[in-house]
């Protein structure tokens, strides 16, 4: 009986120590942290050329001297928002991730639910396609993670989301001009760092891409208004690490999605590229053009009869069937592309009809080889070396540099760490 009674207490004890190793390892897990923190930070449409205009401001100045600059990033195709964002947060080119467009449309149909950027901007169903974001990688991996407006950050990736998420992100809340908000944002951010003791967070600004879209790439508004708006917000953030204390805690990557070219305003109905002309559309199951860039669905049996009558249509035009895409957009393995992609050459849109005048003064989703849709990059903080000047590289490289920052496992990407390893102490 004593023994079985020893056997007993033994027992216990073991399951004992058994749930309370467990319960133990799981909070460790969930309170452990990576060396530092990280906040990747996006300004939405920032040629890589745009501080040539205004080489002094105070905020790029002090990140060129403290930090790393690289000459230029190219970023994904199509060189448009949400595609080019998603690549940044996954390594991942957009015929693996899946954001394929600006526009969420029904592949089958090619319907397009509403058109506008902002409802695809919240419709989980175009993002959640089995690719890895850096914010859901951190929760995977037991890190506490944020995402604020930067698009797909407050998403969920099958049943996982980033721990703190902000999304509101619609047409009338579009803050231009107002450092108000973007301050408050700001703020918000440090906050989430400090109080909700996150350790990455993905960030995004509107700016410069909403100027550029309604003055030009060229317009002295970008040089007078959106650069030095960007430098005050960044010289502010970069007040906030010090004062919450973060300042040897905390890395720091500021990016962005595409550059801009501004658009031919000579350009009228006469040498317009309006499709209209030049096939029947009769013949086609559905077509959307978003600015220079045109996605086609011929109807069964049409497809080499159309490709053929819009191939040499227009000069500022190139026409390309699915599988001839060029290798080097990344472009053509997803169901989510149609038979006919068109792409305007830049300083061009397209039309279905030229309406007789001209939506915007400078646009982006031209081809990402063209210099100017190559954008910038920076990064700062106790992991990266100062006044450091790199050469040209990807996009997807940022996915595995921030895993590398956070100590983190990376889900399977098309970037290299080996590319950005050199910027590390």
């Amino acid at each position: 009986m004593a023994n079985e009674v020893r056997y007993l207490i033994a027992l216990v004890v073991l399951v004992g120590t058994i749930i309370l190793g467990r319960l133990y390892q799981e909070q460790y897990a969930v309170r452990r942290k990576p060396l530092q923190k990280l906040l990747l930070v996006s300004l939405d449409g920032v040629r890589h050329d745009y501080f040539d205009r205004a080489p002094n401001l105070p905020a790029f100045k002090y990140l060129r001297q403290n930090g790393v600059q690289a000459k230029y990033m190219k970023g994904a195709f199509p060189t448009l928002t949400l595609p080019s964002h998603f690549t940044i947060a996954t390594g991942l080119y957009p015929e693996s991730h899946g954001v394929v467009h600006n526009l969420h449309y029904n592949v089958s149909s090619g319907v397009v639910p509403t058109w506008t950027y902002f409802d695809t901007y919240h419709e989980n169903k175009w993002w959640d396609n089995g690719a890895e974001p850096i914010w859901i990688t951190a929760v995977k991996q037991n890190l506490r993670s944020g995402g604020y407006l930067f698009p797909g950050s407050y998403l969920k990736t099958g049943k996982l989301q980033a721990n703190l998420y902000n999304g509101k992100y619609v047409e009338d809340n579009i803050s231009l001009h107002n450092e108000t908000i973007w301050h408050r944002r700001i703020d918000e951010v440090m906050n989430w760092f400090t109080k909700e003791n996150l350790d990455m967070i993905a960030f995004y600004f509107d700016e410069p891409d909403l100027h550029g879209h309604k003055n030009g790439a060229e317009s002295p508004i970008i040089r007078d208004v959106s650069l030095p708006l960007l430098s005050r917000t960044i010289m502010y953030l970069l007040k906030r690490v010090k004062e919450t204390g973060l300042e040897n805690d905390l890395n720091i990557i500021i990016t962005s999605d595409h550059g801009h070219h501004s658009i031919d305003l000579s350009v009228t109905e006469e040498n317009a590229i309006s499709l209209e002309k030049h096939v029947d559309f009769n013949q086609i199951e559905y077509f959307f053009e978003y600015g220079p860039m045109g996605m086609m669905e011929p109807k069964p049996g049409y497809v080499q009869q159309v490709y053929e009558k819009l191939r040499d249509a227009h000069p500022q035009m190139k026409v390309y069937l699915k599988e001839d895409l060029p290798e080097r957009w990344h472009y053509k393995r997803n169901s989510r592309i149609p038979s006919i992609v068109i792409l305007a050459n830049p300083g061009y849109e397209l039309y279905r009809k030229y309406p007789g005048y001209h939506y915007q003064r400078s646009n982006h989703g031209y081809d990402n080889d063209h210099p100017s849709m190559r954008t910038i990059y920076y990064s700062i903080g106790p992991a990266f070396k100062k006044n450091h000047v790199i050469e040209g590289f990807e996009s997807v490289d940022i996915y595995p540099l921030m895993c590398h920052l956070l100590g983190l496992k990376p889900a399977p990407n098309n970037g290299s760490l080996d590319i950005l390893m050199d910027t590390l102490l």
